[in-house]
């Protein structure tokens, strides 16, 4: 049986993207350090479909930005609701995330971190994630860090969250298999 939990004891590091002003677009190169923005936060984990890069020395510079495998990213702004998980088998170890993205880092003692993303894909984890959108102007998350950690949610066991996230991960990939296979047939 598991019991209700405040995501700040059990988060060990949250930080927001690098303010927009220190990543430009003057910033980035052809290859190199990889830019995790919304393109990137599609299903529940991080993809390598990656399109801007910056240099280590800038990248590092930004270093309170640098998401780790492991780790989970969140839009603060534009499509609301996207919650994804760098995969331990993911293209690169570390990504800077884009002025629109949060990482937070869960500790992995109490946390299955695929558990806890798929969570945030049903509707209950949807609406508490939603549940601090500003919706005037550009969609966005008022105080993304701050409100983030203030969710509370039943978190069961960790063994319980691996067996719950196991099940859930074997339905998403035979769906993107079904889907691949689909294509093939159309074409």
């Amino acid at each position: 049986m598991g019991s209700e939990i405040v995501l700040s004891d059990v988060i060990t590091d949250i930080a927001a993207g690098p303010f927009g002003s220190n990543l430009k677009v003057s910033c980035f190169v052809p290859s190199g350090f990889p830019i995790i923005d919304g393109a990137n936060l599609k299903g529940f984990k991080v993809t390598d479909n990656l399109t801007k890069f910056v240099t280590e020395e800038k990248a590092r510079s930004l270093s309170r930005s640098i998401a780790k495998r492991g780790d989970v990213v969140v839009t603060i702004s534009g499509t609301l609701g996207q919650i994804s998980y760098i995969p331990e088998d993911s293209a690169y170890e570390e990504y800077l995330c884009s002025q629109r993205q949060f990482k937070v880092t869960f500790d992995t003692s109490k946390v299955y971190v695929p558990y806890l993303v798929f969570y945030f894909h049903t509707r209950e984890g949807r609406g508490k994630l939603l549940a601090f959108a500003n919706q005037t102007g550009v969609p966005a998350l008022a105080q993304p860090t701050k409100n983030f950690k203030r969710i509370r949610l039943e978190l069961p066991e960790l063994e319980q969250q691996r067996k719950i996230a196991l099940i859930a991960e074997i339905l998403t990939t035979k769906i993107e298999l079904n889907t691949k296979l689909n294509g093939y047939l159309a074409a």
